[in-house]
């Protein structure tokens, strides 16, 4: 007997594809960026000079270190580094904004497809920027963040046009694409440029994403109306089961409601919280490694990945696990959804914090690390899909303003651990930030434990999905 693949399983696929794409060109500057510059040359890295001096030998007729040749060397101090790894925040969180309600009206399958292309180009260009002047690769990774900025609202769009309510935890469970996009890239980064130099890191990221959009534009489509692989029987079942709470007509989001809903800016607290935090160990974990811990470029690279590797699976479980509570009726989506905020936001900030007390020993920082960003995985029960709860006409313009909101945080947690190391990159300093990071994560998962919502709000109902009734899907 002939088992038959449904398409939207294909669908989900490519979300998870898209997210692990997208964060290639989001994440390999942090890996890349060690062997950029000259920064290695002006400090031994923390807890190796601890090492150093607590040995009773004479180290003065120690060689200097020696900086590998992996290509060009720039002298850019920790501001400046800061400013770059910011750069591409800033472009996220400007085009984050309008992205839901672009996807919304021209449909999430071009926004995604073009935003790729593009990327794919001014990665490469990352090359020759670095070469004539940082400020220039600044302006690289702001047009690479302006991509990535429309590809989540876009993806959100997707998932409520493409996912049955009892399956979406496993469409936005695939959002965890994004983690394996940077336990890949970090080691292949590292290690493409231990042999072949950094340029080659950036090339290796630029052929990735061409490969990507070639698959994307034969099998994703809008919805399961304009897809030319559904079978008539499996585009009926996800009308019946999404009614008419999705809606497919064009329509301006009621940005003014959304401005009055508690539920609206509770969530958009929650994902700044979660975004706090993401960032500080996505952008942050391979210098830390490198300066701080002592481990070489590829070394870094590799162990930065065990903590977004351990956040993908768990981000799986998760998924897998809070559909299944769903679907049994053994819990509620309020009582759950709060349960897995302990997970995604309270836990993970206590582990944030208790990295500052473990000094130099690596292991119990790696456990912390790890386990902080893995339980973070539940946030695909959390901020991740509370915008399918409040409104799924518009779940693509509120985690765009979310984004909006939260991205802030990819330039603001650079910013402030470039100022909190920039006289000296020790784990007191590193400790001060992590410190910082865990609170804010406490502190915005328990306002949502407390005051947020998964009720259906009112304002979802605007352009009247009932006139679509007979098309919704």
């Amino acid at each position: 007997m002939k088992i038959k693949i449904p398409t939207r399983f294909w669908i989900g696929c490519m979300v998870f594809l898209t997210t692990y794409t997208c964060y290639t060109t989001r994440v390999n500057i942090s890996v890349s960026i060690v062997s950029m510059t000259k920064g290695e040359n002006k400090i031994v890295p923390d807890c190796i000079k601890r090492a150093q001096q607590s040995d009773k030998t004479d180290n003065s007729t120690k060689a200097p270190r020696v900086l590998p040749n992996y290509g060009p060397r720039y002298d850019w101090d920790e501001k400046v580094q800061g400013t770059i790894l910011g750069g591409y925040f800033y472009g996220y969180v400007i085009f984050s904004l309008p992205a839901g309600f672009l996807s919304e009206y021209f449909g999430p399958f071009l926004i995604i497809f073009w935003a790729h292309v593009v990327a794919a180009i001014f990665n490469t260009l990352t090359i020759y920027a670095a070469w004539i002047h940082w400020s220039l690769l600044v302006v690289c990774r702001f047009v690479l963040g302006c991509c990535g900025g429309l590809v989540y609202p876009a993806l959100q769009c997707l998932i409520a046009h493409w996912a049955p309510p009892d399956e979406k935890g496993k469409f936005v469970g695939a959002l965890m694409g994004n983690v394996l996009g940077t336990c890949i890239t970090w080691p292949m980064v590292g290690a493409i440029t231990t042999h072949f130099g950094w340029d080659w890191g950036f090339y290796a990221v630029s052929i990735k994403n061409v490969i990507f959009c070639v698959l994307f534009y034969f099998i994703c489509s809008d919805s399961p109306t304009t897809n030319r692989w559904i079978t008539e029987e499996e585009r009926d079942y996800i009308k019946k089961a999404q009614g008419v709470q999705v809606t497919k007509k064009k329509t301006v989001p009621p940005y003014w409601d959304m401005a009055k809903s508690w539920p609206f800016w509770i969530l958009a607290l929650c994902h700044f919280g979660n975004e706090w935090g993401l960032y500080l160990q996505l952008v942050n974990v391979p210098k830390f490694i490198s300066e701080v811990i002592g481990f070489d470029i590829q070394a870094a690279g590799g162990l930065g990945s065990l903590p977004p590797l351990t956040r993908m699976i768990f981000g799986l479980l998760f998924g897998f696990l809070g559909d299944y509570f769903m679907l049994k009726g053994l819990l509620s989506k309020a009582v759950m959804r709060k349960i897995f905020m302990v997970f995604s936001h309270i836990i993970p900030g206590i582990l944030l914090i208790g990295i500052s007390f473990v000094g130099c020993n690596w292991i119990p920082v790696m456990v912390l690390l790890t386990f902080s960003l893995g339980l973070n995985g539940a946030c695909v029960h959390t901020n991740l899909q509370n915008p399918q709860d409040l409104a799924p006409n518009f779940a693509g313009t509120i985690y765009g303003i979310n984004s909006f909101i939260g991205g802030s945080t990819g330039f603001i947690v650079p910013a402030v651990t470039g100022a909190l190391i920039h006289n000296y990159s020790g784990i007191k300093e590193w400790g001060t930030a992590f410190q910082i990071g865990g609170s804010v994560y406490i502190v915005m998962g328990t306002i949502w434990i407390i005051f947020g919502s998964v009720k259906i709000q009112e304002w979802n109902q605007k352009g009247d999905p009932k006139e679509e009734s007979e098309t919704a899907g």
